[in-house]
């Protein structure tokens, strides 16, 4: 039962959309996070991704454990979160969430019976994500105004990238003809980084399986063509990039133990004001210290399907505030879960 509720969790997360918000839908809004609005696309997500959780967490009390749950490393994040607010209480206005974000991390650890069967929602969620970016490319905009850009279902060209290639592995494992879907959708979307990863993944898993060298000397090529044919706006995303990276390291040098705590992040540069600092990593280092890191370079597992999505995923991080996007944030807390409970596991089909 649990398994199927978080298989539609894992379904809708990355593509709910409510075309009009009315009533008591845009009170519920407007009282949890102060503003109305019905572009606020992210608002809707987060409010599926809370009343998900919570519709997970009475689901649960209905399913019968399958594990106990034990990662002293989730533990040890949790904590630094609750000391974060401690020291910095402005956090408690969004300690809610990220209270939402273990509470799903742990059910999936301690509930999820079959993680195989969960493949199968991701998949479709890849697959209507790519037939809506299909029908963008032709001109055609079913739900979503056009905005010039390829973003299937998930508002944004960079998050429809981001969504397909962590989860290409998964659409991979369950088949290798259809990971075809995803990597169609992270073409369509143009985001360099996914396209990038997708190539250099793909190159891997050719010289892994069946090691044609003549197959993996021309994906290499069409990477290094693609470098060389966009090597202007990877220049210009970089220097964007080192414009709020450098100041932010700087910032988290100034207090490296216990960050500024979970409240807005704002960078000024010679370019303006930053609200993201572009990266995971540097987010977490400076909302809670240096040392809150250390939980991310531990991950070990022996499925490989699952690996190979988190490890896309922590590249993607790299980049991106990741944890800032629901429709992407359910989809990778629920990988971190299925991540610890194949720790002892090894996988079939390894990928």
């Amino acid at each position: 039962m649990f398994d199927i509720a978080l298989g539609i969790f894992l379904f809708l997360s990355p593509i709910f959309f409510m075309p009009i918000q009315v009533g008591e839908v845009n009170s519920l809004q407007f009282y949890i996070f102060g503003t109305l609005g019905n572009s606020s696309y992210n608002y809707q997500q987060l409010l599926f991704f809370y009343f998900g959780i919570v519709a997970l967490f009475i689901t649960a009390m209905l399913s019968k454990p399958q594990r106990e749950f034990n990662n002293k490393w989730a533990v040890y994040l949790f904590i630094s979160f609750c000391l974060s607010v401690c020291f910095h209480p402005i956090g408690v206005k969004v300690f809610g969430g990220i209270l939402l974000g273990f509470l799903l991390y742990y059910l999936v650890t301690v509930y999820v019976k079959d993680y195989r069967k969960l493949f199968k929602f991701i998949l479709c969620a890849s697959a209507l994500n790519t037939i809506f970016a299909l029908l963008q490319f032709f001109g055609i905009n079913l739900i979503y105004r056009a905005t010039g850009r390829i973003d299937g279902l998930m508002c944004s060209s960079v998050h429809l990238g981001a969504y397909q290639l962590i989860v290409l592995p998964v659409c991979y494992a369950i088949n290798p003809l259809l990971a075809l879907i995803p990597i169609t959708g992270i073409i369509l979307s143009k985001s360099f980084t996914a396209i990038f990863l997708m190539l250099c993944w793909s190159a891997f898993m050719i010289t892994r399986k069946i090691r044609s060298y003549p197959i993996v000397l021309s994906i290499l090529t069409l990477t290094v063509l693609f470098i060389i044919f966009n090597w202007q706006s990877i220049l210009g995303k970089l220097n964007v990039r080192l414009m709020v990276w450098l100041p932010t390291i700087r910032e988290i040098f100034n207090h490296p133990f216990i960050g500024y705590g979970l409240k807005p992040f704002r960078i000024t540069s010679s370019l303006g004001t930053f609200e993201n600092p572009c990266s995971i990593y540097l987010q977490i280092a400076w909302c809670l210290g240096i040392f809150a890191l250390i939980p991310i370079f531990t991950i070990k597992t022996k499925d490989k399907i699952i690996l190979a999505s988190i490890v896309l995923a922590l590249l993607v991080g790299l980049e991106k505030s990741i944890m800032d996007f629901p429709r992407l944030a359910g989809t990778i807390i629920v990988l971190f879960g299925l991540l610890n409970i194949t720790k002892g596991k090894t996988n079939e089909n390894q990928v």
